[in-house]
């Protein structure tokens, strides 16, 4: 960034102007639109996706309430409790098979996507590949919920009053350490990626002047393409890691939709996350967050467990039979904290689009001009609605608006005072 604040004022204002007079270059869009039946299948898309959500959501919300009624966390314990005497091994047995409960809660929901994602041409992944890959993913999520479960009582057992505090404390590292292994170990349990430098040795020196404009060194090792057109139509890029493992990836499918000087627009974008820190900004925002999440966790848990724990067959919130009861109400958070995490999402990606913005300037010709064609091809082929409604942008958007994008990235100018004329 200091590299983009050393440009003088004269040329500051000088490329304001010429922006100001040029007409745009020919193709250029100058609103988000979609063809009639473009714009069909976005607006039906778009209602799916977020009937699937508020279902699903519902649905997981109302039966957990279910679990919790119906004792169904006792009546594992106690089950459990005849296999073994040994209180761990009772915690991992209820937690194993209490997670696969709620797993099978999902499972109708994450056909019905990849049904839908079919169904519009999101995705081109043959039900045999998807389900290896579904289960991949809850095979992991279950030995590593299974544990962390486990921790969770243990540290509920040794200190009653003050677990909350222990267990965020405990998540902080568990989280950097994730965040750190998952582009080195999970990422690739899943798609491939191939350095950038030998899939596609023309865009290098391309995204060097911008590196070079930026001040910022990546390594070539550390640009890379996923060979996501594998499995799905979508454009996508995106950062990942932190550290040794922090690194920038471009979807084969962007590279082969977006001409040159667009695409180098989306990499600006990228560089920006990467420049700017946001992987560390995120990990510090969710820290806060699930301070507040742990902390209102023990007060509404503790009311549950004093008021009700007798009837519903639960000794304490250290008896894993409280399970479905933490479950439910750390749900129950997560959702009423998703549009705080959405809001901070899209503020990020909108100074991701700024610093793209600057950093590009110069380097690519009318770069608001092509990271508006950049838009548009992304919103067309992800079937992005161009009137999406507030209220489920409020809710649900990592991002601002793809309409919102484009219109910023044309009227967008250096701060400068006037043009001279």
């Amino acid at each position: 960034m200091r590299t983009l604040l050393r440009l003088t004022i004269v040329g500051a204002l000088f490329l304001a102007c010429a922006h100001a007079q040029t007409p745009l270059p020919l193709g250029t869009p100058h609103e988000y639109t979609l063809p009639p039946d473009k714009l069909a299948q976005a607006k039906a898309f778009a209602f799916i996706e977020n009937v699937l959500y508020f279902a699903s959501t519902a649905a997981t919300l109302a039966a957990l309430a279910l679990l919790v009624w119906f004792r169904a966390g006792p009546g594992v314990r106690n089950r459990m409790e005849r296999i073994s005497q040994r209180p761990t091994l009772v915690v991992l047995l209820s937690a194993l098979v209490l997670l696969l409960i709620i797993t099978a809660i999902g499972l109708p929901f994450d056909i019905w996507g990849h049904t839908v994602s079919l169904r519009f041409g999101i995705s081109i992944q043959s039900w045999a590949s998807w389900l290896w890959d579904w289960i991949k993913a809850e095979l992991i999520t279950l030995l590593l919920a299974t544990l962390v479960t486990a921790g969770f009582y243990w540290l509920l057992r040794r200190s009653p009053r003050r677990w909350w505090l222990w267990a965020w404390l405990v998540s902080l590292p568990l989280t950097a350490a994730t965040v750190f292994l998952e582009p080195l170990i999970i990422e690739p349990l899943f798609n491939r990626f191939e350095p950038l430098a030998s899939t596609h040795p023309e865009l290098v020196a391309p995204i060097e002047r911008i590196l070079a404009r930026a001040g910022v060194a990546i390594p070539r090792d550390r640009l890379f393409e996923m060979m996501a057109g594998e499995k799905t139509t979508a454009l996508n890029a995106y950062v990942t890691g932190i550290g040794s493992s922090k690194r920038v990836v471009l979807y084969d499918t962007i590279i082969a939709a977006e001409p040159a000087a667009p695409l180098m627009t989306t990499f600006g974008h990228e560089l920006g996350h990467y420049a700017l820190g946001h992987i560390r900004q995120g990990m510090a925002f969710s820290a806060a967050l699930s301070f507040v999440g742990f902390l209102l966790c023990y007060a509404i848990a503790g009311y549950v467990a004093r008021r009700y724990g007798t009837a519903l067959q639960i000794r304490g919130l250290a008896d894993i039979a409280s399970a479905p009861l933490f479950a439910l109400i750390a749900l129950a958070l997560a959702v009423a904290a998703e549009p705080i995490a959405d809001g901070f999402s899209r503020w990020q990606e909108h100074q991701a689009d700024i610093y793209s913005l600057e950093v590009t300037r110069g380097v690519i010709p009318d770069n608001g001009a092509a990271a508006a064609r950049a838009f548009q091809i992304e919103g067309e082929r992800d079937l992005a609605d161009p009137t999406p409604n507030p209220f489920i942008v409020f809710w649900l958007y990592t991002h601002p608006p793809v309409a919102d994008r484009l219109r910023f990235a044309l009227a967008y100018h250096p701060a400068v005072p006037k043009c001279v004329r």
